[in-house]
């Protein structure tokens, strides 16, 4: 298009034109805009030479400081974008010059502006800048998550013992990591609102917790097996090469499967995202050599840390198991390392089956028996004689109480209780102060007459207070034994405790051994303590096998296998059988107890732990209780046992309505040459405070 121009005209600012209006002429672009003017010579009728003017060059100029600025903008633009994670990374790819970084694209603009490379290439670095920090935000997140669910499921995962609770738990510590991580990440870049980005939250959720999953089951699967014979066989450098290698691999597996899965939930949510091939390739790829190189190091770390504790375990069951070789202490251990891991793969499915019986409202929980506690089973039945072979089929017949599962009751109110107690005292001229005081150890306001009154009716009134508490599980047990198909199968049933602190009556022991012989024909073995009203406490009871049950003091009748443990534990507890989907059979222990008692039981269960030698000197974190238990002399730990019954008796009384006086530790174990200190970490709350400071 061709147009004339006034004599004088200033175009874009740049230059200026003089010219005859009827020969001068410039053209212009597609978009109206001034662009070139040829260069000839005109001659006008007086024969005076003109020229018009080339103004290529400085609208090239004007076009490349606009080019210049769009490029910084969009520097700008990125470099805003960035937030703590990104601002790191790009901060090291700076430092190291390695990698895209913001260094490189302010390089680039500057080599645009020499003219060394075009605006294309410039704005491509920028671009490639840009979407590498996000990829590289996405995949350190994605390391980090899976690395987080490791360590929330760590013990699991390292000996193999993955279930449906440890992936659960495993894909909502990814699903927290992950979300909080990008929400963190976002929070401190200068985009406005970012942080908030429902959607952008929701994606990481979902991803994340595939992250997390998929990281504890590769991982799980990966990593390397660290056993006794892989210590007696390997030096710890092969170990660790090994353990990387296998990491690795679990972690390109792991890292690839989050990089898809990450895509995935990309195009889903996003609705301007459409799912490719290819990018869903390069998600996959990104993600399988950041989780290699991860994976390599976690494995490499982990078997190292599982070689050197495996040698120190190895070493300190030998100095306690003396009498056995070097060989079946290793044998051993691996098999409770395997038989651990089998039993934390079907405790999921034995706690549903026990839920089954007694339904959603009890309070059920459920855990497979630890490794140490198997290996110290199994080394004291081979050195009794009781356990011949290391075969793992042998090794899981001795073990009776693989799976266990707990069951904790409501207590009582004192109010409850005050009304079953008066009910029961009615007509016996005992007042409910009375009682009370007797119980709690009172004596001087009652004469010889009440105390004789209340003894003679004690065990009546603590019986009704028991069935209470116990009715929903003992009516539930009940129709568990009766019913055909998914009812609970026992085959022994424990009643620790004395007249005080056990759980079921006689009259509920009676009932349920007469209702298992009637469905089953077969005897229920019972371990029971007969209290006064019976004639004869410390007797057992016996049921023929016909099914008739009897009180017997005659110890050559049947096994005394002591229902009345030295610290006073008490429990119901029974032995439990569990068919498995898979086809195969599992032994368990089902625990019924009271809530007062059962958080008292979990921490007077180290000392008894330690006596039993189920946690040994190489468990460094017991290490203060283990030398003071261990330090005591045999009265001192009479002493000690005293202590502890009286606690359990004052919490059951608890859980029954009854308040009483706690037991003090100072007045029953004094004499024994014991600090204040050492008293103190011993105590009810000693034990406990100590217990909740190693599990964090």
């Amino acid at each position: 298009m061709s147009e004339n121009i006034n004599n004088s005209q200033n175009i874009n600012n740049n230059a200026y034109i003089y010219s005859n209006p009827e020969l001068q002429r410039y053209d212009t672009d597609n978009d109206g805009m001034l662009s070139v003017f040829e260069i000839e010579n005109i001659q006008d009728e007086e024969g005076i030479e003109m020229l018009s003017i080339d103004l290529s060059s400085a609208q090239t100029e004007e076009n490349k400081d606009e080019q210049i600025q769009t490029l910084e903008a969009k520097l700008e633009t990125v470099n805003n974008e960035q937030g703590f994670i990104s601002s790191i990374w790009n901060g090291i790819k700076c430092f190291t010059g390695l990698g895209s970084s913001s260094d490189k694209c302010e390089k680039a603009i500057e080599q645009f502006k020499n003219g060394e490379i075009s605006y294309e290439e410039a704005d491509s670095i920028i671009s490639g800048f840009s979407e590498k920090q996000k990829s590289s935000v996405n995949l350190i997140a994605n390391i980090a998550t899976g690395l987080a669910a490791v360590a929330v499921v760590g013990s699991a995962v390292m000996t193999g013992g993955l279930s449906l609770g440890v992936i659960a738990a495993a894909a909502g510590a990814g699903a927290a990591t992950k979300a909080g991580l990008k929400f963190a990440d976002r929070a401190t870049n200068k985009v406005e609102g970012d942080a908030l980005d429902g959607k952008q939250i929701l994606k990481d959720s979902l991803s994340g917790a595939v992250d997390g999953a998929v990281s504890v089951a590769t991982m799980g699967i990966g990593a390397a097996a660290v056993t006794g014979k892989t210590v007696a066989q390997q030096t710890l450098k092969q170990t660790v090469i090994e353990g990387a290698k296998a990491g690795a691999k679990a972690g390109a597996i792991s890292g690839a499967v989050t990089g898809a899965s990450d895509y995935t939930i990309e195009a889903a949510v996003e609705e301007d995202v459409e799912f490719n091939l290819g990018d869903l390739a390069a998600s996959t790829a990104i993600n399988a050599a950041g989780g290699a190189v991860a994976g390599g190091v976690l494995g490499g770390v982990s078997s190292g840390i599982q070689y050197k504790g495996m040698q120190a375990k190895i070493a300190s069951r030998q100095a306690h198991h003396k009498d056995l070789s070097q060989d079946t202490i290793i044998e051993l251990s691996d098999e409770a390392a395997k038989l651990n891991k089998t039993y934390s793969e079907h405790i999921d499915e034995a706690t549903a089956q026990i839920r089954n019986t007694f339904g959603d409202d009890v309070t059920l929980t459920g855990r497979p028996k630890s490794e140490n506690s198997i290996f110290e089973k199994l080394a004291s039945k081979f050195e009794k004689g009781k356990l011949s072979s290391t075969s793992t089929d042998a090794c899981l017949d001795a073990i009776g109480d693989g799976y266990g599962t707990r069951i904790q009751m409501a207590s009582l109110s004192q109010e409850q209780s005050k009304s079953i107690i008066e009910d029961t005292l009615q007509g016996s001229g005992i007042s409910y102060e009375q009682f009370v005081k007797y119980l709690d150890g009172d004596l001087s306001s009652l004469d010889n007459t009440v105390i004789e009154s209340i003894e003679s009716v004690r065990n009546d009134v603590l019986n009704a207070l028991k069935e209470v508490q116990t009715k929903d599980v003992f009516e539930s047990l009940i129709e568990g034994i009766k019913r055909d198909n998914n009812g609970i199968i026992i085959t022994e049933l424990n009643n620790y405790g004395d007249d005080i602190s056990s759980y079921f009556t006689p009259r509920q022991i009676n009932e349920i051994a007469e209702v298992y012989f009637k469905k089953t024909g077969k005897r229920l073995d019972i371990v029971t303590k007969i209290d006064d009203s019976y004639k004869g406490s410390g007797s057992e009871i016996k049921i023929d096998d016909e099914g008739t049950t009897t009180i017997t003091t005659d110890t050559s009748v049947i096994k005394n296998k002591g229902a009345s443990k030295d610290s006073g534990y008490t429990s119901t507890q029974m032995n439990t059988q569990h068919p498995f989907e898979d086809g195969t059979t599992g032994n368990g222990e089902l625990q019924i107890r009271g809530t007062e008692v059962n958080d008292f039981a979990d921490v007077e269960h180290i000392p008894y732990d330690i006596r039993q030698k189920k946690i040994i000197a190489s468990d460094t974190e017991y290490a203060p209780v283990y030398n003071l238990i261990k330090g005591l002399s045999d009265d001192a730990y009479k002493s000690y046992n005293t202590y502890l019954t009286k606690v359990y008796n004052w919490l059951r009384l608890k859980e029954l309505g009854i308040e009483t006086s706690e037991p003090v530790i100072k007045e029953i174990m004094s004499g024994y040459g014991l600090s204040d200190e050492a008293l103190e970490l011993l105590s009810r709350e000693g034990l406990i405070n100590f217990s909740n400071s190693i599990k964090h």
